[in-house]
This record gives C-alpha cells, structure tokens and sequence, in this order.
C-alpha cells in the first residue's frame, strides 16, 4: 500500500439530452451560459444574474456523472 500526498483530478464528462422542458429562466439562462462557452464555479460565485444561476442549478439537479456517454480523467497533481 502507498501513501498520495496530494492528488489533483480534473474530471469531464459529456450527457445528451433530448425533448428537454424547462421554464423560461432556465432556458434563458442555459442560452447566456452557451453564449459565453461555459460557466465555472468560480464564475457562479460571483454572477449576478439570476437566469445563469437558475440554469446552474438546474444543470447541477439535471445532470450526472452516470449519465455520462464518455468520460475523462486528467491527473494535474500527483505529490507521492
């Protein structure tokens, strides 16, 4: 058995979704996310409209790693 002193992974996944129904702010809101190419952590912390937050939860409620059609892994940090 060994011991990691810190491990760092950056997981992405990619979910299909089909004939999804939304309510307008969150369809406002996933539109503004797509219009930028994406919206991190650290850009929800600090937005402030509403519609994105709305769709970020939404996406967090909506979908999941096990839905995943392919996955990566990639190791950033490895301290043995």
């Amino acid at each position: 058995m060994k011991t990691i002193k810190e491990l760092t992974v950056k997981m992405t996944f990619r979910v299909g979704l089909e004939n999804v129904e939304v309510s307008d702010v969150v369809f406002n809101g996933l539109n503004k996310i797509e219009e930028q190419g994406n919206f991190s952590d650290d850009k929800m912390n600090i937005s402030k409209d509403q519609e994105m937050l709305t769709a970020w939860d939404w996406l967090g409620r909506n979908i999941d790693s096990n839905d995943a059609m392919d996955t990566e892994y990639e190791i950033e940090d490895f301290i043995k």
